[in-house]
């Protein structure tokens, strides 16, 4: 006859505890980064807070009063010709880190490939961003000094 704590203790794991296993602190960060908007906070930035805080920011997005100032005015990342290609580059740069490491742990040729192709697209991004920020700087020289 079994006990009830060894019932428990010998209990095979749930796979239905999405809780624990990162989907609630993810549904968590969702609902952190609307409280955080409706008061006037970054979206953005609580979001990724609470990712690693889960109720703890909920606590401090809950309890601090809201920002009565006004928003610092967000940027366009693709505004200009030069923010533009060093945020494709970046991008670019984040996808070929992910596919060298799908290459080197699984095992994979065509992820290699996507490595290559991906690293020459940051090469690529690099030099277009340092044509555009050249020509920018040029023609704010040239309006300098006129």
């Amino acid at each position: 006859m079994h006990n009830f704590v060894s019932d428990i203790v010998y209990q095979a794991p749930q796979q239905g505890n999405w809780w624990l296993n990162g989907g609630g602190w993810f549904v968590l960060a969702l609902v952190n980064a609307g409280l955080a908007e409706q008061k006037n906070r970054s979206r953005w930035n609580w979001f990724v807070v609470s990712l690693f805080l889960g109720p703890v920011a909920t606590f401090f997005v809950v309890v601090w009063e809201p920002v009565t100032e006004p928003p610092l005015e967000v940027r366009n990342p693709f505004a200009r010709a030069d923010d533009r290609y060093l945020t494709l580059a970046f991008l670019a740069l984040v996808v070929t880190i992910g596919a060298l490491l799908f290459a080197v742990f699984g095992n994979t040729g065509y992820m290699w490939v996507a490595t290559g192709v991906g690293a020459a697209a940051v090469v690529v991004f690099l030099l277009l961003f340092r044509h555009a920020r050249a020509k920018r700087m040029l023609a704010r020289a040239h309006a300098r000094s006129v």
